[in-house]
Order: C-alpha cells, then structure tokens, then sequence
C-alpha cells in the first residue's frame, strides 16, 4: 500500500538546509507550511532549522519516522537509505538527482531491492491537499499550490507536473494527489493507478508519460481501473525518445503502440499539455455523457457556428428541440431570437434570460449534453450569471462553458472553476473536452 506518501504520521528531511534557495531549505518550508505530523530535519551541521530541532542522521530521531525525504547528493543517497531501513522508515521520496539519467545506472542498482519503498530519485516527490503533504522544491510564492479537488496527477517530470499544478491552482481547479515519479526505481505508475483507483477523493487520473514500465501490467490495471484515465504520451518522435532517455533513463517506445493501446483499453490520450489538463477537469467535474447528441446555447452568434463545427468534426449530432421544448422556448425569448441549435441568445441577454432558457435545454430528452457559451462582455450579463450556471448541475446531465476575454472574464472563470463547473476560453476547446465524457463512456460500455 503506497498510503504512506500521502498520508504519513511522521517526516523526515534528510539533507535539510539552513540557506534559503537549496533544495533541502525549499522542501523543507513547504512541509512545514501545511502538513500537521511531526517533521524532523536532518543534518549534522545545525541544531536547528526553520524553528524545528535538527538531527544529526536519521538514527538519532527519537520518534518512529514513517516518510524520508531525501536531499542529499546522489553518491551519498545508498547510505541514507541504509540508514533509513535500521532505522524503520517504510516510505522514502528520493528527490536528488544524479542517477541514470546522467548514465550512472550503477549508482542507481544500490537504491533498488529495498525493505522500504522509494518514489523516484530524480523527482520532485509527492503532494497532497487533504493532508498537507508537499515535497516540492518550488517557492510557493513561484508555484501556487491548487486546492483540495478530485484530480490525481502522476508524472514523470518534475517540471510538467509544477508547471501544470501551477496552473490548476491559476484557474481554480483542486486535485487530490500528485506525485513525480522520476527514474521509477521502485514505485511505478502501474501501482500508483491502482492505487490511486481506490482513492475516495480522486474522480480523474491523469499521465505524463515518457515510457510505460511493464506494458502487460499497465494494459491490466487500465482495463480494471472504473475512473478515467487521461495521459500524454511524450517521446513521439526520434529527438523526443532520446530526450526521454537522457531525462529519466526511460526507453520511449513505439508511440504508435501506445496510441493503439490507449485506444483499445480505454485511455483517453491527450495530445498536448491543454488537452490534459482541459480533459481531466471535465472528467473529475461532470458525470456521464449517455449519447452523442450535444445542445449549444450561446450569446454570440459567431462562437455558436466555431462549437457547432467541431462538434460536428467530432462527431456529434446537434438535434432539434423537442417540439413542447421549442413551444416553450418562444415564450421566453425574444421575436428576434432563433430555436434551432445552436441556439443564440442574442447580444442583449441576462441572466435570468439564461436561467430561463437552460432550464428547458437541460430538460429536453433529445439532450445529452450541453455547451453554454457565456460571453460576458456584454452590458446586460451581470455576475449572477455564475449562480445560474451553477443551478445546472442539480439536472444531473453533464455540461461545460466556454467564457473568453480578459480580467473580468477570468475573475468570473475562477469562480464557476471552484464551484466545479469547467470553463475554457474558446469553443472548439469546450467541445473538445465534453467530448472526452462522451469516449470514456462509450469506451466503458
């Protein structure tokens, strides 16, 4: 069980820093900033760091130590281990760097075969919201940390896995655990899909992935796995397999391959970082997709057509309206107002204009699924239009909006983000991401 990681009752930073800047300072703040159990810093050279007693070894601890962060330079990380396992330590994060990644794989075979579990080395370590556990190195006034949402997120590198928590938290969006795993010495991504299959709070996993580490044991997992799984795949071409080997000592593989294998069990592939990130959020919000017939309501003409053309590309149907639902619709929008779908608002709508007419759409059996368009430049849209949109999700159908523009735009984006309603700036985005809904469930049946 790797409920240790994210969970312990006890840390230990192994290499802990008194200068402000190193590794070992960095994670150190950032346990103390959040996590509740006992911390216990680790160096020979100081009595004290941070407000908090420091040890000489890890032997010295008086208390059970259950997690070790280890920040030390790669030559010394075999005796710190060796250290960690008389000492107990069942879990261990290995954050330094130094491994086969720059061709020491000789270094790298002492760290395996051990009675404790190791995440890493060559990682930025682990994550975790409800807990407060946060191994990374980044300042937080450089790296925001996102909430406590339903996302998971495990990476191979260090640097996606900030960069994209990084913008979670920028638009509102929590996540449950993340962790980089590095050069996979140990714990691998099969054992944290399966693990992470079991976690209450996550709804959504999602993968950066430069090589996979036992193919038939991964295919295994996904296909038992209940919860999507989202990954981007990166070693697609000649100079990014060779970048992957000298980054984490992966082998990429076929890119081929694994789109194949994703397509046939069941994993949704992200092309690109947006996509990742855009298709976790709508499968951590929102529930099923059971057809393929898509309403769009919208403000802006223009954006209507942009949605309905890559929901046609997609592939999906665009019906009328029911005929009670179309009978309605007329009673509550202006002469000048179109029913077809799209169905265009017009520039002159309010919220309770929206409120009315997505009571009706939500409601149409013809509907399975619905795109809202809300472009809130226009004078009569007040921000009550975030209440209204959040009433939607008592209809139990599964919906995403499309809000493009500047600072207030963003302002309101954030908030329908933390209400767990998600948002992306264009139309061909919004579509693309309820479309992940509609192929994870038609993969599932």
């Amino acid at each position: 069980m790797l409920r240790g990681f994210f969970e312990p009752e006890s840390v230990a930073v192994i290499g802990a820093s008194r200068t402000p800047g190193k590794v070992g300072h960095a994670v150190l703040k950032s346990l103390k900033s959040g996590f509740k159990g006992r911390i216990y810093p680790v160096n020979p050279n100081a009595a004290e760091i941070l407000g908090l007693r420091c040890y000489p070894s890890v032997l010295d601890v008086e208390d059970r130590v259950e997690l070790a962060v280890i920040c030390v330079p790669a030559a010394s990380v075999p005796d710190v281990l060796d250290e960690c396992e008389k000492k107990g330590v069942r879990f261990s994060v290995i954050i330094s760097s130094g491994f086969s990644e720059v061709g020491r794989r000789d270094l790298e075979e002492r760290l395996k075969g051990r009675k404790l579990r190791i995440i890493g080395p060559n990682c930025v370590g682990v994550f975790d919201p409800y807990t407060g556990v946060d191994t990374l190195f980044m300042p937080e006034e450089r790296m925001k940390r996102p909430g406590k949402g339903h996302i998971s997120f495990v990476t191979q590198s260090g640097a996606v896995g900030t960069a994209v928590l990084d913008v979670l938290s920028d638009i509102g969006v929590g996540i449950s655990k993340f962790a980089s795993i590095g050069n996979r010495v140990d714990v691998t991504e099969v054992e944290l899909l399966r693990f992470l299959e079991s976690d209450p709070n996550t709804r959504c996993i999602a993968m950066y992935l430069e090589s996979v580490s036992d193919g038939k044991k991964f295919v295994r997992e996904v296909r038992r796995c209940k919860k999507p799984v989202v990954c981007l795949k990166a070693g697609k071409s000649e100079s990014g397999t060779r970048a992957a080997a000298s980054h984490t000592g992966s082998l990429a593989g076929s890119y081929r391959l694994y789109s194949s294998v994703f397509r046939q069990f069941g994993v949704l592939e992200a092309k690109t970082l947006e996509e990742l990130v855009d298709f976790s959020k709508v499968l951590a919000s929102q529930p099923p997709m059971k057809g393929r017939r898509l309403a769009i309501v919208t403000d802006g003409g223009g954006f209507g057509i942009l949605a309905a053309d890559t929901a046609e590309n997609l592939g999906f149907e665009l019906p009328d309206f029911g005929s009670e639902t179309g009978k309605k619709l007329r009673e509550v929008l202006p002469d000048y107002a179109s029913v077809s779908n799209p169905l265009d608002l017009t520039g002159d709508s309010d919220s309770e204009r929206y409120r009315s007419v997505l009571s009706l759409v939500f409601s149409d059996p013809n509907v399975d699924g619905v795109v809202v368009i809300a472009l809130l430049q226009i004078a009569t849209l007040d921000e009550a239009i975030v209440d209204v949109l959040a009433e939607c999700k008592v209809y139990g159908k599964p919906f995403v909006v499309c809000a493009s523009g500047g600072e207030y735009t963003r302002r309101q984006v954030r908030r329908l983000e933390r209400l767990g309603i998600p948002v992306f700036p264009s139309p061909e985005r919004a579509v693309a991401a309820i479309n992940a809904l509609r192929l994870f469930s038609e993969a599932r049946k």
